[in-house]
């Protein structure tokens, strides 16, 4: 017997007049897929590679909106784009993306089955070594799916960084955030917070927040995992969950709502198979 959890829709019969109501299931993947432009070509990352076997996989996968994170590298990312394009016909961004200047964008785009708005955007005031060779910071957006709207944030803060330089990256998330915020409509945080699950500041970041993390489901307890991951360099004492799929109701409740741990993995070298050095947070919900 299949689990109600494993399906796309659900139906129940009304105990007084017998109708059927479909419940259908949203499914919102954060996606760190480490796109590096190409001419870092010490990292061996094959980022060609890698673009043309990641969207069958998400396409497979029955994914409604999916955020990426490391969306550098523009020549992959239209690879991505075109063959995403007939599932996910609206994106927004990568934020942050000006022309001037060396630096690179956010590497934050989001990819969706429905009609994405952007509301907001934001550049992180402070950054530290390679990362301030990124404009890193947060992209907002809303959409509407079955009747329920919907704001998506996606992020990827500071990979190093001290404490007090985290803590304003998500102070500034927060304010966008709350500026936003309407009563029925509830907003959702994926990204690479790169945050430790579970250390004070993740705990203070969510008190912050005010929003929902959960357990996750099935036998991946990691997204960035270098016991199992063939690019992330073998260490099998660095394990740690730094992708969320965060959750503020603003009076919406669901019904239903489950986190877990995706891992792509196609051959493209012959020392690789997984399609990127984290694995994906995937949220599945019901209204």
């Amino acid at each position: 017997m299949v689990s109600a959890m494993l399906i796309s829709s659900a139906s129940f019969a009304h105990p007084n007049n017998g109708l059927i109501k479909e419940e259908k299931e949203l499914r919102v993947l954060s996606y760190n897929i480490q796109m590096l432009p190409r001419w870092i070509a010490h990292l061996k990352h094959g980022p060609v590679k890698r673009a043309r076997l990641i969207p069958e996989k998400l396409i497979a996968d029955n994914i409604d909106i999916i955020v990426f994170q490391e969306a550098f590298d523009k020549h992959c990312m239209r690879i991505i784009s075109k063959q995403l394009a007939p599932h996910y016909p609206y994106t927004a961004g990568p934020a942050n993306d000006k022309k001037c200047g060396i630096k690179l964008n956010s590497g934050v785009m989001i990819f969706s089955k429905t009609p994405l708005k952007t509301l907001d955007s934001i550049d992180f005031t402070e950054c530290e070594k390679e990362d301030c060779f990124a404009r890193k910071g947060a992209l907002l957006v809303e959409t509407e799916w079955n009747g329920q709207t919907l704001q998506i944030m996606g992020t990827h803060m500071e990979a190093g960084g001290t404490l007090v330089l985290k803590t304003g990256q998500y102070l500034e998330i927060v304010a966008m955030m709350r500026k936003h915020a309407k009563q029925g409509v509830p907003q959702l945080m994926a990204g690479d917070f790169n945050i430790r699950k579970g250390t004070d500041i993740y705990t203070s970041m969510l008190a912050t927040f005010e929003m929902e993390d959960g357990d996750l489901t099935g036998e991946l307890q990691y997204t960035s995992d270098h016991l199992l991951n063939d690019m992330g360099g073998y260490n099998p004492e660095s394990r740690k969950v730094i992708d969320f799929v965060f959750y503020k109701a603003n009076g919406v409740k669901p019904s239903f709502m489950q986190r877990e741990v995706k891992r792509y993995m196609q051959r493209w070298s012959p020392q690789n198979e997984d399609l990127s050095d984290h694995f994906s947070v995937l949220m599945t919900l019901r209204f």
